[in-house]
């Protein structure tokens, strides 16, 4: 085996060692300031996290109804919220619910807010929640005022408030019974929802039941002296029968206003029935006594000659107690039929009576026996105007005599002057025949004309006037007649016309005087539109009239129809005849007369 040779020393080398330069300070400086900035952008996305839940604000209901953390606030159906915690109070009394707000929905946190817990309720007043039998149950609120102070800590509903309105009043009505009454049903005013009940207690006394109701809107005005509350419920009596929407739509508060110029009040003592019905505008009030009371009851009616005329206001004794007091009126159009020496008795009930021709049975009408009512009549001879409070003896049976008796009086309206008439306008259609498209076609047109003292029928031109294209006679009817209708009888005054029938029986028809007609009408003025005996006068205000060219257009035609064409208009000022009514495409105007020309 043999020995390598030795490596000679000139080829032998050694490692070098290589010397790396370390870090300086500046890289030392850049490592911090890029941890710096990842610290505060931690601390930046962190605020901004806190910052984007909003504002936490806590809620106190009376009870949970089965809410959790997770269940969201919302507005119009949109979520705003959402509940963070649900605890009980230190008292555990209450139910505390914490909400954290969008940060939006940061004016939610306001005084005046209202929350409460939709769930599903369904009663006689209303159905609302239901979508929470299948889904989670949330919060609703309604905020308060926009200028509210802000706050975090609210009492919570139980009930959802109906009317929505920020502003409001709350007032106070004391009841002897609760009628069943709830927290949420509504107040109402001439069938519209004004507030609604927020409590339901009893006082301290156990003697009366306290009623909180919130008036909402325009409705804060009704909270003054004279208001007058009740709560409308079914009622059936034989005077009246009232309420019969609350057997399906539930009960509810109902209220009369007080006077416009009254204070401002915010307790009240609540009625056990509603009260007697206003005195309309113009009626006669009068005062019947009787030794007996003989079926008479609130709210019965007047009549005449078995038609309603009024209705009895009140009923009691007499302040020394010796006789029944009957308060009642009698409508402005017929106070005219009530004089000094009218007689009143009692229509209630039946008259039965048994003699040698057999069994007799007497009644009005049917509803005179399960109402009642007050009857009356005037001589033939009428008296003097009766007063407001002029005091009559009410009899339990009439005199034979005073069925038989027939005064001519004519029923007038309180607008018009002492003693001034209404006309009677007789309802009249022109009839003819005339050709359309090859064929011939039945054509009319209608109105109400007026029988005037010279014999002329005045009415609408459009009625009156022979169409050029009628093919054979124009027939008129009125008053059950038919009357030919020709132009040689026929005068046109403007956008009126009067017409001289020839044989026209005029028994029946009321006669208006020539000399009760006015033709100098320069201005508008007050005025009644008059159809036949059995319609109310509708009044219509100068305010609401503009002359033009001898044509007072109606620029407020409420209560007018076309069935009002050919109205009598009398002038309230004078009870004068001034023109009469045209309606045409939907507008009403009120043509002037300007020569009656007896022909």
């Amino acid at each position: 085996m043999s020995t390598p040779s030795p490596i000679p020393p000139s080829l032998v080398t050694f490692p070098t060692a290589v010397v790396v330069p370390t870090r300086t300070a500046r890289s030392t400086t850049r490592l911090w300031w890029v941890t710096l900035g990842a610290v505060l952008g931690a601390i930046a996305l962190v605020v901004m996290s806190l910052k984007s839940h909003g504002l936490t604000i806590t809620i106190r209901f009376a009870e949970g109804h089965g809410l959790k953390a997770g269940d969201v606030l919302r507005f119009r159906g949109i979520a705003i919220g959402e509940v963070s915690e649900v605890v009980l109070t230190p008292d555990l009394g209450r139910v505390a619910v914490k909400v954290q707000l969008e940060p939006k929905a940061a004016h939610v946190a306001r005084r005046g807010s209202q929350f409460w817990v939709e769930r599903p309720r369904i009663s006689l007043s209303r159905v609302s929640g239901l979508e929470t039998v299948v889904g989670a149950k949330f919060l609703s609120v309604i905020p308060g005022p926009s200028d509210g102070p802000a706050v975090i800590e609210f009492d919570g509903t139980e009930s959802p408030p109906t009317l929505n309105e920020p502003e409001s009043v709350e007032i106070t009505i004391r009841f002897r019974e609760g009628y069943g009454l709830q927290v949420g049903d509504p107040l109402r005013h001439r069938g519209i929802a004004v507030g609604e009940v927020t409590s339901v207690d009893l006082n301290h006394e156990f003697t009366a039941v306290a009623v909180r109701v919130r008036l909402v809107g325009e409705a804060h005005h009704l909270a003054r002296e004279g208001s007058q509350f009740w709560v409308e419920r079914p009622r059936l009596s034989v005077a009246e029968v009232r309420g019969l929407d609350t057997l399906v739509g539930g009960r509810y508060l109902a209220v009369s206003p007080g006077p416009d110029d009254a204070n401002t009040r915010t307790e009240f003592e609540g009625l056990d029935l509603a009260p007697a019905s206003e005195v309309p505008v113009g009626a006669l009030e009068i005062v019947l006594h009787a030794p007996q009371r003989w079926g008479v009851d609130r709210g019965v009616p007047v009549t005449y000659r078995g038609l309603r005329v009024g209705q009895v206001l009140s009923v009691g004794l007499s302040s020394d107690g010796t006789s029944l007091e009957a308060r009642a009126f009698v409508e402005s159009r017929y106070r005219s039929l009530v004089r000094q020496n009218s007689v009143f008795w009692s229509a209630s009930g039946v008259d039965v009576s048994v003699g040698f021709s057999g069994f007799q049975f007497t009644a009005d009408t049917l509803s005179s026996i399960a109402q009642g009512g007050v009857a009356f009549a005037t001589p033939a001879e009428p008296g003097p105007a009766a007063n407001t409070g002029q005091r009559f003896l009410y009899v339990k049976t009439p005199q034979e005599e005073w069925l038989t008796w027939q005064p001519r009086i004519a029923a007038t309206d309180a607008a018009l002057p002492n003693d001034a008439q209404l006309p009677v306008p007789q309802r009249a259609v022109a009839r003819w025949e005339e050709r359309s498209f090859g064929f011939r076609r039945d054509r009319e047109r209608a109105g109400w004309l007026l029988l005037l003292s010279n014999g002329n029928l005045l009415g609408p031109a459009d009625v009156l006037l022979p169409t050029e294209s009628a093919l054979g006679p124009i027939v008129l009817e009125i008053a059950g007649q038919e009357l030919p209708l020709t132009a040689d009888r026929t005068q046109r005054l403007g956008s009126l016309a009067t017409f001289r029938p020839k044989d026209f029986k005029a028994e029946g028809v009321t006669v208006w005087k020539v000399a009760s007609v006015r033709s100098d009408v320069s201005d508008p003025e007050d005025c009644l539109a008059v159809t036949d005996s059995q319609s109310q006068p509708v009044p219509i205000a100068a305010s609401s009239l503009q002359a033009r060219d001898g044509v007072g257009e109606v620029r407020s035609a409420t209560g007018l129809t076309a069935a009002h064409h050919g109205a009598a208009v009398i002038s309230v000022k004078d009870g004068r005849l001034i023109g009469q009514l045209l309606f045409d495409r939907g507008k009403a105007s009120i043509a002037t007369i300007q020569d009656l020309g007896v022909r």
